[in-house]
């Protein structure tokens, strides 16, 4: 008797917490919801009565209930939502040509699909030297899958027109294309990962002597300042030698030296010492203007 209670009490609680999320949810959830109400029912008094006809309902019920689920999840309203970007600066277009109009109206229908296989290419090239001729590759794409007679501007004009406009849009939206949630945790993909998310978001690989590049994982530079990266899989793996590093830029060779960590907390001595810190790489976009922040006159 007591048993029996029991398990009237838990399903009751049960189904009042599923009639408030039921009230929360969309068209598909409420059929799940109502589904599993009804399998419960029917477990509760397939138990209590030892009928074979209300657990037959359970396990029909139970299917119906998983159905559901399989088609809430593939419903439209599970869709990620078309991501917003920024255009690309206009002010250098000829708006009198129709044929650059309507090769920069394809460009804007286009741009989310380009910023992608940038990112894609960016990620999947090795050389980290051929950023370049990655958006030369997807311009001469772009310009081939064009309709045009090219007899107000030529192709190689327009080319040029695109590649310009491709920089503005990829320097625009940087941000979008790094995604700080999806790293390999092994520590030489780690290394690569974070190496060509910097190219994404706008660093540039610059070549230093050997000896510096003995010290760093790479060199970069945006916007003329140098910065020294090194970059380990766990903070706990972090092990530099700060002199060397101090030597590297009193001798003017880096402006700053970066250790990059995926765990990195941030706290008050993220800065091992002047001109020497760590970031965690969920930063790397705001990089620059933490850099640019310690360079200013306090």
């Amino acid at each position: 008797m007591i048993l029996t209670t029991l398990i009237v009490m838990v399903v009751l609680l049960v189904q009042k917490a599923i009639v408030i999320e039921i009230l929360m949810t969309s068209f598909y959830q409420f059929l799940i919801w109502f589904f599993t109400i009804v399998s419960l029912v029917a477990l509760m008094y397939g138990v209590l009565s030892a009928d074979i006809t209300f657990i037959g309902l359970f396990i029909s019920t139970l299917i119906i209930s998983v159905i559901f689920y399989r088609l809430n999840e593939t419903s439209p309203s599970k869709e990620t939502p078309e991501e917003v970007i920024k255009d690309f600066n206009l002010e250098v277009i000829d708006n009198d040509n129709s044929e650059i109009s309507e090769a920069v109206e394809a460009l804007k229908r286009e741009q989310i699909k380009i910023l992608s296989i940038f990112k894609r290419d960016i990620y999947s090239n090795e050389d980290l030297s051929s950023i370049l001729e990655i958006k030369k590759k997807i311009v001469l794409e772009f310009v081939s899958s064009l309709t045009l007679n090219f007899e107000m501007v030529s192709k190689q004009e327009l080319k040029d027109l695109i590649l310009k406009l491709l920089n503005n849009l990829i320097e625009k939206n940087s941000d979008h294309l790094f995604e700080p949630s999806f790293f390999p945790s092994e520590q030489l993909s780690y290394v690569n990962w974070v190496r060509k998310s910097l190219l994404l978001l706008g660093w540039k690989v610059r070549n230093g002597e050997d000896s510096i590049n003995k010290i760093f994982s790479n060199l970069f530079e945006k916007n003329g300042m140098i910065v020294g990266v090194i970059v380990f899989s766990e903070t706990a793996k972090v092990n530099i030698d700060q002199k060397q590093h101090h030597h590297c830029i009193q001798e003017g060779a880096i402006d700053f030296s970066v250790v990059i960590t995926p765990d990195f907390k941030g706290i008050k001595n993220e800065q091992i010492s002047n001109r020497v810190i760590t970031v965690n790489h969920n930063d790397l976009p705001k990089l620059h203007l933490k850099l640019k922040n310690l360079l200013a006159p306090k």
